[in-house]
C-alpha cells in the first residue's frame, strides 16, 4: 500500500485507488479494519467502488481535498455531463461512481476526477481515446506537460522515501500524515 499510496498517505494528493485481490491476504477483511483506525484518525476515508468475490477495487480519500476539487465548476460540469448529482453531494457522486462502475463493467473514463487529475488530461482522455497524449507518468497527461512532470517527480521521491523508511523499520501509522 505504501508504494501505491504514498502520495496520498503523505498528503501530497486527495485520492488513491487500489484493486486488491483478496485471496492473497489471510482475512483481507481484518487487515482493512487494522489500517482503518490509523487512517480515520488521519483524515483518510475508504471507499468500496466495486466488489467481487475474488477482488475489491478502493477509492482511498481526503475528503476535505476531494471536496476542494469537486467543488470547481469545471469538474462539476464534466460530472454532470456523466450524470453525477452534484447538488445533491459529494456521496452521492461517490454512489454515482459505484452504479456507473457496475452498469459499465469498466471504468469510466471520467473516474480520473476522483483521483484529482486534472480536468485538461480528464478531458483529453476522453477526447483521444487515450492517445495522443504528450506524456504518460501517473496518468496521461494532455495539458501542462512541464508542471505536471514535476508533480510526477515529486510523487515519485515521495514513494521512494515512504518505502524507504518503511524498510528502515519505521511503522506505518507513524509514516501516515494527518493533513
Amino acid at each position: 500500500m505504501g508504494f501505491h499510496a504514498a502520495p496520498l498517505l503523505v498528503g501530497l494528493r486527495p485520492a488513491s485507488l487500489l484493486s486488491f485481490r483478496k485471496d492473497r491476504f489471510e482475512d483481507f477483511e481484518a487487515l482493512l479494519a487494522s489500517y482503518e483506525t490509523c487512517f480515520s484518525c488521519k483524515g483518510i476515508e475508504v471507499f468500496r467502488v466495486v466488489e467481487g468475490e475474488a477482488y475489491v477495487l478502493l477509492l482511498f480519500y481526503r475528503a476535505d481535498g476531494l471536496r476542494r476539487h469537486f467543488s470547481q465548476a469545471e469538474v462539476q460540469a464534466l460530472l454532470q455531463q456523466y450524470g453525477y448529482p452534484c447538488a445533491e453531494g459529494f456521496s452521492a457522486c461517490l454512489e454515482h461512481l459505484r452504479l456507473r462502475m457496475q452498469v459499465q463493467k469498466s471504468f469510466p473514463h471520467e473516474i480520473g476526477l476522483f483521483l484529482a487529475y486534472p480536468v485538461a488530461d480528464v478531458v483529453g482522455f476522453i477526447t483521444h481515446k487515450g492517445q495522443d497524449f504528450c506524456y504518460s507518468g501517473y496518468w496521461k497527461v494532455y495539458a501542462n506537460e512541464e508542471e505536471t512532470r514535476a508533480l510526477f517527480d515529486r510523487y515519485a521521491h515521495c514513494t521512494e522515501d515512504f518505502c524507504s523508511r518503511l524498510e528502515q523499520g519505521c511503522s506505518f501509522p507513524d509514516l501516515v500524515r494527518a493533513v
